[in-house]
């Protein structure tokens, strides 16, 4: 009986901790037009301090690793770390006076956090490809990590 109880409390605690896995933004999104990003999360096992999330936009092809030009910037913190359900922020592309072009292009995100005990600080690059263009989809695309 008493393996059980231990078993189960260590299960429960498992899922006490959660890490970001991804985003996913909608295919064709309306620049200057407020659309939602969903950052994906998983349990994890250890805890981890998801500090800031800044996505950025580059047309065409970009460079691995990096966000083209940001436009977003999302403080995250201990009270939206650690929890196993996605998140879901509210973006904007700037509108047509930015640096940022119409047509397909890549979205990325760049997330800094800081894992377990030991603190120790990584940062985790994610990035997919959409379209800018007249209407803001319903139809979403998950990002990848990239390195």
């Amino acid at each position: 009986m008493r393996f059980s109880i231990a078993a189960a409390s260590t299960a429960l605690l498992a899922l006490a901790e959660a890490r970001i896995t991804g985003i996913k933004v909608p295919k064709e999104i309306k620049r200057g037009e407020e659309f939602e990003a969903i950052i994906t999360r998983e349990g994890y096992i250890q805890s981890v301090l998801d500090s800031s999330i800044v996505f950025g936009y580059a047309a065409g092809d970009s460079y691995p690793g990096t966000v083209g030009t940001p436009f977003a910037s999302i403080p995250l913190g201990f009270e939206k770390s650690n929890k196993a359900e996605d998140l879901t922020v509210k973006l904007t592309i700037p509108d047509k006076n930015s640096p940022i072009k119409d047509g397909e292009g890549i979205l990325a995100a760049s997330l800094f956090s800081i894992y377990g005990a030991s603190g120790s600080p990584t940062i985790t690059n994610y990035n997919v490809t959409v379209t800018l263009g007249d209407k803001t989809s319903s139809e979403y695309v998950e990002g990848v990590r990239s390195q």
